[in-house]
Formats: structure tokens, C-alpha cells, sequence
């Protein structure tokens, strides 16, 4: 299912992943609050500056060989770009950053696996959902016949990526104790090494990460069942309407002539 060409450059994912997490500073990007956006110059000569958490794949990753930053999500907004006669400008920043930066005018949109809750639609517009994803429990293989649901999370110490979907459902559950990483990769390093009990992340990344010939020695597995039914969207500042209604047309613009489809087939197959 997985492009396997493109995963072969993270193959070694841990490593990779939570490399590029600081490589990507440096890489392709300034600082997300060094330059506010220039809003005097004509829209078809402007960079659109997308703040992103570039260490997510098969979303956003960077490819350490070619120091570009790839997934689907760069894809798709690289191909909006194209269509909007916009020059991308990839910042990289964490999760937890990307709304703050938005409200800051820092960077024009946030492309990054971002789901869709009401604490962010208080604060920033979203487009149309792009991408359905959902919630699952990841554990480790000596811990699964202990889960049955959810409930079985109570009172246990969970690893979370800060800022994540997963984070907020975790702190849901009672008597957690929620321990937070930078990075999905390194919440499950923690989970491998037996530093938490479980950890409730995005489905999609979950499975793509299972997929990975370096986490197979890790004896973590995935729980068959969906806790939440999410939506992944770009995100704007609220002042921004103008963007938003030319993000949606272009979306909508690439669904209907088969090119959201292809890129979608590029990296989760069919």
C-alpha cells in the first residue's frame, strides 16, 4: 500500500524520523517567528509561507538524502501552490506551534496531518476535510491481551506526541499519567522500552509505522479497532477568508479532475 520508493528513504524510521525533526530547522526553513508575512506584494508574487510539523510521515517527513521535504501532504499542498500561482515555503515546527504561528501571521496555512477539533476551530478556520483518518491504541505486543477498549487505559502511565488528537483523547481517559514527546517516533521508542503502557496516536501513522522493517524488532502492535472517527484539514487565521475560499476551490478543483486521487494513490495505494 505504501510507496515504497519513498519509504525506502526513512526506512530506518525511528533514526529518521525523529532526526529530521531537528535537521529540518536548518533545511528548507527559517525560523517560524523571524519574518512576518509580506502582505503588500501582488498574491501571484507572494511565497506562501505553510508551517508544518515535518516530522509525521507518510504526511511530512524530510528526505535526509535529498534534504527535501516529502509526504502527502507536501504533495498536495505543493500541487495548490502550483495552481494558485504561489511560491511554497515549508517552516518547520512542532505541533504545538502551528496555531500560535497562524495567529501570529507567521506563516499562511498549516498543512500538517491536522485534525480538525473544536479547540483549534475557536481559534483558526479550517478547509474542507481532506483526509478521514481516526484514533488507535498502539502497545506492545505483551501488553495487547491486557487491552480491551479503552477503558482498559485507565489509571496507566501513556506515552503521547504533545500537541496530538491522541494527546487530548488521552487526557480524557481518568487516572491517566501522560507523558509527552516532540515526536511520534520517540513516544514510541519510550512504548518499546517499556516506559508507558500504551499510547492512543493517529491510525494512518500508526500503521505506516508498523509497516517499517526497523520497528519490527520492537514488539509493538497495533489495536484492531477505531476509538474516534477524525478529519485532517488546512488551517488559516480567521482574517484570512480569501485564502481559505481559493485553498477550498483548489482542493475541490483537484478532487474532481483526479489529480487529489493520484497523489492520494502515490502514498496510500488504493
Amino acid at each position: 500500500m505504501a510507496n515504497t520508493k519513498k519509504f525506502a528513504a526513512v526506512a530506518a524510521v525511528s533514526a529518521v524520523i525523529i532526526g529530521s525533526l531537528f535537521a529540518s530547522l536548518s533545511i528548507e526553513t527559517q525560523d517560524a517567528f523571524a519574518k512576518p508575512v509580506d502582505e503588500t506584494r501582488p498574491a501571484a508574487q507572494k511565497v506562501l509561507r505553510v508551517g508544518s510539523l515535518t516530522a509525521y510521515p507518510p504526511f511530512e517527513y524530510l528526505d535526509t538524502e535529498s534534504g527535501r521535504y516529502e509526504g502527502f501532504d507536501m504533495d498536495l499542498i505543493r500541487e495548490v501552490g502550483k495552481r494558485m500561482d504561489r511560491e511554497i515555503e515549508i517552516v518547520s515546527m512542532g505541533l504545538d506551534a502551528l496555531v500560535p504561528a497562524l495567529l501570529a501571521k507567521s506563516v499562511d496555512v498549516a498543512v500538517s496531518a491536522l485534525t480538525i477539533t473544536p479547540e483549534r476551530a475557536a481559534k483558526v478556520d479550517f478547509t474542507k476535510p481532506y483526509y478521514d483518518a481516526g484514533l488507535t491504541i498502539m502497545t506492545t505486543k505483551a501488553n495487547a491481551p491486557k487491552i480491551t477498549g479503552p477503558e482498559s487505559l485507565e489509571n496507566q502511565c501513556l506515552c503521547a506526541e504533545i500537541g496530538s488528537a491522541g494527546a487530548v483523547y488521552m487526557k480524557r481517559i481518568p487516572g491517566t499519567t501522560i507523558r509527552t514527546f516532540n515526536s511520534a517516533a520517540e513516544a514510541f521508542m519510550e512504548l518499546s522500552q517499556g516506559g508507558c503502557f500504551a499510547m492512543v496516536n493517529d491510525r494512518p501513522v500508526n500503521e505506516y509505522f508498523l509497516a517499517q522493517k526497523s520497528s519490527k524488532g520492537m514488539g509493538l502492535t497495533e489495536m484492531p479497532y477505531v476509538l474516534s472517527e477524525d478529519q485532517y484539514g488546512f488551517a488559516v487565521n480567521k482574517q484570512n477568508g480569501e485564502l481559505l475560499a481559493q485553498l477550498n476551490s483548489t482542493l475541490d478543483a483537484m478532487k474532481a479532475d483526479g489529480s487529489f486521487d493520484k497523489i492520494y494513490r502515490k502514498w496510500f495505494g488504493n
